[in-house]
């Protein structure tokens, strides 16, 4: 995709799917550009100084080995330390799918708003159509403000995302305090995403061979290497935060004899159904991978225990709901999952530990009778009882 006329005066390039007329409200939307100076100045330096640390921190793992979707979601948690927002989502090229795609979303956001391109969100156009911040109010313009209202919002700082300097996304973060935004946040999140154009980069370029690498070619699901990475970004992210997650390791009960009676083709097959049951309705921040086998893990960000059992009690009703045809017709196969949780940091403050007790509590689901999901705190509340009765 070559990069087409340049702005005066500016590196940047326009991407070429983003050069296109203007869409209905779009001549409105010039009011919002915020034009950034050309480097940070030094009141800036002086009262902002932890928000330009931010920066530099990005910038120091611009070298680190990350994939393009965990970038994205650093971009987000570094975003939100210079500007608290109530709700964000990125935007970004899919190269192997030749398509804009909605990457990542932060907190509730109604179906997009498309513009009349085609190419994501309006506010997604409006960052590629002008390459520059842009700081939305409502009541200003009638197609920002449909944005708005989708995510419940009064305000939006929207940061294109450049690659090579050709815009190829956007970041769009949301406020319910129309003032939220001012000018010194768009000049800081716009350097931000000047340095991130390294890391992007090289993400981007490599992202078809990733998505390969990291596919799991017989469910489609993220495979044990991709989980092992993005659990300790989960790590480093929680205590950052200071906030838990929860980790769910799940187990297709009495797979091995499926397998013996019909044949690796149908437990194939039956494989293929499950994961789809196990990847419907989850957030965009959720992680399900496949861990090895018949073996499933998931990782749920900011989760508590109670919220866990949920997720893991709706998983575990869904797949005992449904039937798997085996061969022909009938009624049917009905399978079990065993699920097992661990919850960061009450039950561990490892990454091994955490695996290692959310194994614990899944061999304990199976051992009591499957088809069942168990904490990694019920267990160790059970062998206290057990303890003081003996």
């Amino acid at each position: 995709m070559p990069a087409v006329s340049c702005r005066k005066g500016s590196h940047l390039s326009l991407n070429p799917l983003m050069a296109l007329p203007s869409q209905p409200g779009s001549l409105s939307a010039r009011s919002f550009v915020f034009e950034p100076a050309p480097e940070l100045d030094p009141a800036t330096l002086e009262h902002r100084w932890q928000h330009v640390n931010v920066i530099i921190r990005l910038a120091m793992l611009t070298g680190s080995q990350m994939q393009l979707e965990p970038s994205l979601k650093l971009l987000c948690e570094l975003a939100y330390e210079i500007v608290p927002y109530s709700a964000a989502r990125v935007y970004f090229w899919n190269e192997v799918e030749e398509a804009m795609e909605l990457r990542l979303k932060r907190g509730i956001i109604k179906a997009e708003q498309h513009s009349a391109t085609g190419r994501g969100s309006s506010l997604n156009f409006w960052a590629g159509q002008f390459a520059k911040p842009l700081i939305i109010r409502k009541g200003l313009d009638s197609v920002a403000d449909a944005e708005l209202s989708a995510a419940n919002a009064h305000a939006a700082l929207v940061i294109p995302l450049f690659v090579r300097g050709r815009v190829l996304g956007s970041m769009q973060l949301f406020s319910h305090n129309i003032d939220a935004f001012k000018p010194g946040d768009a000049q800081l999140l716009w350097t931000l995403a000047l340095v991130a154009d390294n890391l992007l980069t090289r993400e981007q370029t490599n992202e078809g061979l990733l998505r390969f690498a990291f596919t799991d070619y017989l469910t489609g699901l993220r495979t044990r290497g991709y989980f092992e990475q993005q659990l300790e970004l989960e790590f480093k992210r929680s205590e950052r935060k200071e906030t838990g997650f929860a980790l769910l390791m799940v187990d297709i009960d009495y797979f091995k004899q499926l397998n013996d009676r019909y044949g690796h083709h149908v437990g194939d097959k039956v494989l293929r159904e499950v994961t789809a049951l196990l990847a419907a309705d989850m957030r965009e921040v959720d992680t399900v991978a496949r861990y090895g086998g018949e073996e499933f893990v998931i990782v749920l960000p900011e989760t508590s225990d109670i919220e866990a059992i949920y997720v893991g009690q709706r998983l575990r009703k869904a797949v005992h709901q449904a039937r798997f045809h085996a061969e022909g017709g009938g009624a049917g196969e009905q399978l079990t999952i065993s699920i097992g949780i661990a919850m960061y940091p009450r039950d561990a403050q490892s990454r091994r530990g955490l695996i290692e007790a959310a194994d614990a509590a899944l061999y304990a689901a199976k051992k009591r009778g499957r088809n069942q999901v168990l904490t990694y705190s019920q267990i160790m509340q059970d062998e206290q009882r057990h303890k003081e009765v003996s």
